[in-house]
Formats: C-alpha cells, sequence, structure tokens
C-alpha cells in the first residue's frame, strides 16, 4: 500500500486508490467495523454483503465506503482527528461526484 501524505489522500479517496497517511487509509479491503455503533456496523456489514469496494478507515474504524449505488459517509462522532479524517473524506467524496453543469453533489444514502 502507498504510503501518501493527507493532502493527497483526497485525490486518493476521488479515484478509489490504495494509500495509507498516517492514521487514514483507503483499501479495496473490508477489515472490520472498528468503533461503530450498532446502526452504522449494520450500514457496514450490509454494505461488505452488498459488493462494497472501498473502504475509507480512520485508524482501523470505516468512515466511508463506494458500493456499485455510490458513497456512503458515516455521520457518527468521533474524536479530533478522525473528524478531520471525515472532512477530508467527505471532500474527496464531494470532488468525485460533482456535477460541473449544475454544482450538484450526490451522496448514496
Amino acid at each position: 500500500m502507498k504510503q501518501t501524505n493527507q493532502r493527497d489522500a483526497i485525490y486518493n479517496i476521488a479515484t478509489r486508490r490504495e494509500f495509507k497517511a498516517s492514521a487514514l487509509s483507503g483499501t479495496s479491503t473490508a477489515t472490520g467495523a472498528g468503533k461503530l455503533d450498532n446502526e452504522e456496523t449494520a450500514r457496514y456489514n450490509e454494505a461488505v454483503r452488498g459488493g462494497a469496494n472501498y473502504f475509507v478507515y480512520s485508524y482501523s474504524t470505516p468512515i466511508a465506503w463506494h458500493t456499485p449505488a455510490g458513497w456512503y459517509a458515516v455521520t457518527q462522532k468521533f474524536s479530533v482527528t478522525t473528524s478531520r479524517h471525515q472532512n477530508y473524506t467527505r471532500r474527496a467524496i464531494s470532488e468525485h461526484y460533482r456535477d460541473f453543469t449544475n454544482g450538484r453533489v450526490n451522496f448514496c444514502s
């Protein structure tokens, strides 16, 4: 897995490339639900069963994943560092889904 800085992580997330930037990483392998609460863990498990093909982790907790239907970003609150990682991830997803004809951003619910 390529070691990278967090600035470049945004690009890697948007393009779904594997990377590791300190405690933030992106991978095509599901490695567990980490510290997700029960509701988010159920969503994560459903995504894994449904063919999720890319996961963004902060430490060992998935904070977003990509499925054939699109992206899902976890809404659960975490530490300051993980919140920063969530912001990077949302920015990357936004850049990935930007519709330049009308400025809309589409998210998977």
